[in-house]
């Protein structure tokens, strides 16, 4: 995946990234692994802010997946996170 994106950034906590693309800082955010409490608050401001918050298809951000994302360009890092088996 490192090739087909710019830059992989991380702030240091969940919510930072996730509120980071809320607020257009970054374009997006995944992440397997996360607690509810490191992703519930950060996925809701990012939701509320029109991006887009999923977790695997057709699930919500889960400990399994965190998936956020700007919405111009939330369905195309959807299928580079499938190909890539992230």
């Amino acid at each position: 995946m490192v090739g087909r994106v710019r830059d992989l950034r991380r702030l240091g906590a969940a919510s930072l990234d996730l509120c980071a693309v809320a607020a257009g800082r970054v374009d997006a955010y995944v992440e397997r692994g996360l607690k509810p409490g490191d992703h519930a608050a950060g996925a809701l401001v990012a939701a509320e802010a029109g991006a887009g918050v999923r977790g695997e298809v057709g699930e919500a951000p889960s400990e399994s997946l965190t998936f956020v994302a700007a919405p111009s360009i939330a369905r195309a890092l959807a299928t580079l996170v499938v190909e890539a088996g992230i």
